[in-house]
């Protein structure tokens, strides 16, 4: 059986002699050449005049390719901060987020909040709760560890619980 040689040295690059990979084949090179040179500056410019008359005429496709094409592509601008009337409280356990919440839905009903900065108000509130939880659920693992290994070491001591003493 015969082992198939890599294309590639053991730096991951490819060996003298291997061309990389297939590529572009011949012919589409000689099919792009003659393309360009069938379209001429005069074919360019009738095709702008006629997506410009479709736009005109309410083709929301040809808008968008006139817009972008003479006056680029627009450029998303940035969320601007906005100053909020309302103070949230130091988000630490569930509970917090439970107030912080609170006093969302309640900017909400006084209407000095708007839908939008809620929704991201809310957004990064569950994405803390995860973060929180993640971190109980971590704590809670290291312990049941501790606890699982003592008791395979013969260490385990059961505390006395108070309520049935």
């Amino acid at each position: 059986m015969d082992i198939p040689v890599s294309p590639r040295g053991p730096l991951g690059r490819f060996s003298p002699g291997n061309p990389g990979g297939p590529g572009r084949p011949r012919r589409a090179s000689v099919l792009q050449r003659a393309a360009e040179d069938a379209v001429t500056p005069e074919h360019i410019a009738a095709i702008v005049r006629r997506a410009t008359r479709m736009a005109l005429e309410g083709n929301m496709a040809a808008m968008r390719l006139v817009l972008e094409r003479t006056c680029g592509r627009p450029v998303e601008t940035p969320a601007e901060g906005i100053a909020m009337d309302m103070a949230l409280p130091n988000m630490k356990t569930a509970a917090h987020c439970g107030f912080a919440i609170d006093r969302i839905i309640d900017s909400i009903c006084k209407g000095t909040v708007n839908r939008d900065v809620a929704k991201v108000l809310l957004e990064v509130i569950n994405a803390k709760l995860k973060s929180i939880e993640v971190n109980d659920l971590e704590a809670r693992l290291v312990e049941m560890e501790k606890t699982a290994k003592a008791m395979q070491d013969g260490t385990f001591a059961r505390k006395p619980d108070p309520r049935f003493e």
